[in-house]
């Protein structure tokens, strides 16, 4: 609220909430004159003395002295309504005729200005009490739960006060103008300078204000000198308010070093972003005491922009860059892979497999080749048709890629057959797998209509100590199939298990074959 008032309102409000808070202070002290409080005062004394005559006449059990006595003060006091005497029960033993309608117990027993009641005791043990009525006081009225008196004393304080207070104030704080401590040839100087000035005190008010900082300001920024320059709407980068303790002229002030390149924002008159960098020096006397602060505000609104554009741009080269090495991706995907079943193709396989095939034979690493071939497949397209057909050999590309993974290489090597190169897997453990993959093949029952089974008949190979080439595995591994095949099929056979003259051919020059 303070940030919408100005300085010598500020002050004006201040002196006179001090003014009215000491009437209050001296009113709770009693120093102020209070009627109500004499008066007040006087009902106590006259009770507590007419109290001291009833009880003792009551001690005398002169009973019609007593009531003579209550129905003469009551009749002789213009203030007293009624008088009673009640005994340790509670029953009135003397009282004057009306006292029931005026009397009333006060709250929590304790006496008032109206209602005044002296305990009566015999010895140590209370005996009753004398209760005494009084009509109201006359300045009793309460607004407020004060007296009304005292309230329109205060409102005329107020009134008049804060007036007297302005006006002088006023006068003042003209000659006092903090802009005075600056000449105006040095504003003048400031005022051509394209960024923004400010001279601060040693409190954060401002002293000095250039027209480039003015112009920056919201459009409700009040050009009055004197006001604090943390009041002002600041902003961080992330466009929220800025920390008082984050304000780069208060830390010069509390470090005495300068800050530098500190990142600001404000809205100008229009309500766009202002983004500032904001350099802080502190200004120190002879004595090396700080005395204020100089503080500079450099526009880089439109290099921010500039910057936002940059980023935005580059964002979206990195998008393309990602949408365009997605597409190579999906390129390489589909030159290198069988468009049915997703395995790599003839070609890539090969590819790869003389490069794992060299890699093995230079580190001395085992290596086998597998061929696999499904089980009377023409007759499934004959029974079923093409498309049961390429749901198998899709079912049977899913099943190997699970039990075939990196480093392994899975191909299709055309039709109904796959080959497989496992690598780091000698005769014992490629049998084993061989054994693994039949079985589980075997057990599918969902690739064909009606619950029938697909089997496979498979051919391995493995290198031996002789070094050997690529084509050598295949021709080994495509033998071990054929003999798979005509013992039956649903089985696996090693070409190293076949009889040395069906390995006869072997020796051919098949590394002239083409893949």
């Amino acid at each position: 609220m303070t940030r919408f008032l100005s300085p010598r309102l500020q002050v004006a409000i201040g002196l006179l909430s001090l003014t009215v808070s000491l009437i209050f202070i001296g009113s709770a002290l009693g120093l102020l004159p209070n009627e109500g409080r004499a008066e007040a005062e006087a009902r106590a004394t006259l009770s507590g003395a007419l109290a001291v005559q009833l009880a003792s006449l009551a001690s005398r059990n002169q009973a019609a002295a007593v009531q003579e006595t209550i129905d003469s003060v009551v009749e002789r006091g213009p203030d007293i309504l009624s008088i009673g005497i009640r005994d340790a029960e509670g029953h009135l033993t003397a009282s004057s005729k009306d006292h029931v309608q005026h009397w009333q117990d006060p709250p929590a027993g304790m006496s008032t200005p109206t209602l005044m009641q002296v305990p009566l005791l015999n010895g140590d043990t209370p005996a009753g009490r004398i209760e005494i009525a009084f009509a109201p006081l006359r300045d009793d009225s309460m607004l407020f739960g004060l007296p009304s008196k005292l309230l329109i004393f205060i409102g005329f304080i107020a009134g008049a006060g804060f007036a007297g207070y302005y006006f002088v104030l006023a006068r003042a704080l003209r000659e006092l103008d903090p802009g005075r401590a600056v000449p105006d040839r040095v504003k003048a100087a400031f005022d051509t300078l394209a960024e923004g000035v400010l001279i601060l005190d040693d409190e954060e008010r401002m002293l000095m204000a250039n027209r480039a900082f003015a112009d920056k300001m919201p459009k409700n920024f009040d050009p009055e000198l004197g006001r604090s320059a943390s009041d002002l709407p600041w902003l961080s980068q992330a466009a929220q308010p800025l920390a008082g303790e984050q304000l780069p002229w208060r830390i010069a002030m509390q470090t005495g070093h300068s800050v530098l390149g500190t990142a600001m924002g404000i809205r100008d008159s229009a309500g766009e972003m202002q983004r500032l960098i904001v350099n802080a020096t502190c200004i120190v006397d002879g004595k090396g005491v700080a005395r204020g602060v100089i503080a500079t505000f450099d526009d880089v609104t439109a290099m921010h922009r500039t910057n936002e554009q940059l980023k935005a741009s580059i964002h979206q080269l990195h998008l393309s860059q990602a949408k365009i090495s997605e597409q190579n991706e999906k390129l390489t995907r589909l030159a290198s892979s069988d468009p049915l079943t997703g395995c790599l193709n003839r070609r890539t396989f090969f590819e790869q497999a003389e490069r794992l095939l060299s890699v093995a034979l230079a580190a001395g690493q085992q290596l086998s080749f597998v061929m696999i071939d499904a089980d009377h497949f023409k007759a499934v397209n004959d029974e079923f048709g093409h498309l049961v057909g390429d749901g198998v050999l899709i079912g049977l590309a899913g099943l190997l890629k699970e039990c075939c993974r990196p480093p392994h290489l899975l191909g299709r090597y055309g039709g109904e057959e796959f080959c497989i190169l496992l690598v780091g897997a000698g005769d014992v453990e490629v049998e084993y797998w061989a054994e693994q993959v039949r079985v589980a093949i075997a057990g599918v029952r969902d690739w064909l209509p009606g619950g029938g089974r697909v089997t496979v008949s498979i051919g391995i190979a493995t290198l031996g100590r002789a070094p050997c080439a690529l084509a050598d595995l295949v021709k080994r591994a495509d033998d071990a199939l054929y003999a798979a095949k005509s013992r039956g099929r649903n089985r696996f056979v090693n070409w190293k298990s076949l009889p040395r003259k069906s390995k006869a051919a072997d020796i051919a020059p098949v590394a002239e074959r083409s893949f």
